[in-house]
This record gives C-alpha cells, structure tokens and sequence, in this order.
C-alpha cells in the first residue's frame, strides 16, 4: 500500500506528485487544506507529528521530507530513473534537492507570507500549540511579522537562486545538463511560483519553467501549482 498526503499550492507536494507521475504510480491519495490548516488538526498530527506535506507511506514506513521521497520513490521503482545517468548528474540533481530544502523553500515561505498579507484565523492559531516547538515559534514569528531585513534578506536569497538555476542552465535544457532529473522535479514547483509573487527570472529560467510544464507529469497536477501562504523550515536548516 502506498498513500500520499498532499496539499494543493504545496510546492514539495507537487515535486512529489511529478514524480509519481513520471514513473507511472498511483497512490491512494489524501488531500489535506492549508488554507483551512488541516495539516494541524489533531487527526493529521497524529500521522505527521510535523504538522508538514508531504508524508508518504509504504511498506510500513513514513516519509516526510520531499527530496528523501523523491530519491526512496526512485530507488525503490527505478523504471525510467531520475537520479541521473553519472556521478556529475547525480550530484547536480542532489545538490538542487538540498538547496531546496535549505535556501529556496525557507525563504520562499517568507516572502510569500509578505506577499499574500499570510495571516493565521483565529480558529486556527489554537493548532498552533499542537506542533513541535520549532514549528509552533516559526509560526509565531510570521504571525508577528517579518522585519524589513529579514524580508530584504530572503527576496535577495530567492533571486539568487534563479540566478544560479541560469548558470547551471547555461550547458543544456535540464539542470543536469541533457537529462531531466529529480533536481528539476524538486526545484520547479517552488520557482514556479515566482510570476505570482511579482518576482522576476532570467530568460534561460523562464524557457526552462516552459520545458518542465510542458511535460504530461506536470501538466496533471497544474491546477494545485498555485501559491499559498504558509511557512517552511527554518533558512539553512534542513525543515
């Protein structure tokens, strides 16, 4: 048995959601609302104590990190493989994968949060107590307001990250060159959302967002590629 929970504008839930596309695998699915803050329900925090998506399950094991759940899915399946096809392919996508994890996703969130006017209902602010400390005063902080700094500092660490997308672009169509690996899968859903923040990209990142939309996985999930205003890990700490 294996059962996906995801969140539509979840971008490491769409990263996942691709991938189990490109491999031809249906899960059962279990959609949960951030917009309402399902994910911090008791219910759901009695599977996740993270209170995060996506959690996948198989064969006995839960699985929270989206870039560990890229790579497990395409070990376990390795029909038509994602990890790449050498050591300098497999490197990139897992060096994109962490990069994600630690600068891209964190920042993002804060940004986002500043951009959509992110708020937590009052309905809501009781599930807060129910998460990890860390967790519960990440939230605290993006209900108190990000400072001017911190906002400057996480735009800059966002642009950045496009502009290091160009440079890897700069020698073939995929990140990794000519092959399409679980780096583009991790990382588009995320830069995806940058148009909708009014954040700007370079040419080469642009006609690499068109590429990585054009493929059948993505396309079957284009409805959930939207933004929303919730916060990640910590930036430079792994969530």
């Amino acid at each position: 048995m294996m059962r996906l929970h995801y969140a539509p504008g979840s971008a490491h839930s769409a990263a996942v959601r691709i991938l189990l596309a490109e491999k031809g695998l249906e899960p059962e699915l279990h959609r949960l609302d951030m917009v309402h803050f399902e994910q911090h329900t008791p219910a759901y925090l009695a599977v996740n104590c993270h209170g995060t998506v996506p959690l996948l399950e198989h064969a006995e094991r839960k699985l929270f990190e989206s870039f560990a759940i890229l790579e497990y899915l395409d070990e376990t399946f390795p029909d038509a493989p994602l990890a790449g096809g050498g050591p300098r392919q497999r490197y990139t996508a897992r060096k994109w994968g962490k990069y994600v994890e630690t600068h891209i996703a964190p920042h993002l969130a804060i940004a986002r949060w500043a951009a959509l006017g992110g708020r937590v209902p009052a309905a809501a602010r009781a599930g807060l107590d129910r998460l990890l400390p860390a967790r519960a005063a990440l939230w605290r902080r993006a209900m108190a307001g990000f400072g001017a700094e911190q906002l400057h500092a996480s735009t800059t660490a966002i642009l950045t990250a496009a502009h290091r997308l160009a440079a890897d672009l700069a020698s073939g169509e995929w990140l990794a060159g000519d092959v399409f690996t679980l780096g583009d899968i991790a990382v588009y859903p995320h830069i995806a959302q940058y148009e909708a923040l009014g954040l700007s990209l370079p040419g080469a990142v642009d006609e690499w967002l068109k590429r990585v939309a054009a493929r059948p996985s993505v396309q079957a999930i284009r409805e959930d590629l939207f933004p929303v205003a919730v916060m990640g890990p910590e930036p430079g700490r792994w969530g």
